[in-house]
């Protein structure tokens, strides 16, 4: 599959990564991230019980989401800006836990590859459950003080509460899968984890 697939947890660079390398690449970029952000924001103003799967279900069940050129929309309507507020990213992370609306999305999201062709896709699980035929897999890691710092709604108790949900829910876990590549970012300049993913893609692409 022409895929660049990032993952990893919270704070490790995903983001800033995942951009730089579409740029270089001339790839289409996703962030599997945002949609659960939207539909956390869905959820949210609609006054559900966030822990609730069916209340959760019903109050995003006919919603649209998109993701175009870094912009994310819930009915026509952007919300790239506020779906990045603390209490947003809370929700998103409590809500990721439904494996109702982890399947929901999982079949957006890989629908969006299939609709945009060669991508960087970036989130938690993106190589051990959405795209584990991905050409390129990568892990990153990074020291839990630096990647608290790198969140500015997020302290290292956010942080730590945040990689607990993550590594313990029932559906899909994250997890490091064998043939990730994993790298740890606490230190390196993107432009050196940018030069390893590149040569990374271009050798499988050789």
């Amino acid at each position: 599959m022409d895929l660049i697939a990032i993952d990893g947890l919270a704070g490790t660079g995903k983001s800033t990564l995942a951009k730089a390398l579409a740029i270089r690449l001339g790839l289409n970029h996703l962030d599997t991230g945002a949609s659960f952000r939207m539909m956390a924001w869905a959820a949210l103003n609609s006054g559900v019980n966030l822990d609730i799967e069916s209340e959760v279900l019903k109050a995003t069940k006919d919603i649209l989401i998109t993701y175009e050129s870094g912009r994310s929309s819930v009915n026509n309507k952007d919300v790239t800006m506020e779906i990045r507020d603390e209490r947003v990213s809370a929700a998103a992370s409590r809500i990721a836990i439904h494996p109702g609306l982890r399947m929901r999305l999982l079949q957006w999201q890989r629908k969006w590859v299939s609709d945009h062709g060669a991508s960087v896709v970036e989130g938690r699980d993106t190589t051990s459950v959405i795209f584990p035929d991905a050409a390129v897999k990568v892990y990153l890691e990074a020291d839990p003080l630096i990647r608290a710092s790198r969140r500015v709604e997020s302290s290292a108790n956010g942080i730590a509460e945040r990689d607990m949900r993550d590594l313990s829910r029932t559906a899909a876990p994250l997890k490091r899968v064998a043939d990730a590549v994993v790298i740890d970012t606490s230190t390196l300049p993107v432009s050196d984890i940018e030069d390893i993913v590149v040569a990374l893609w271009e050798k499988r692409k050789a």
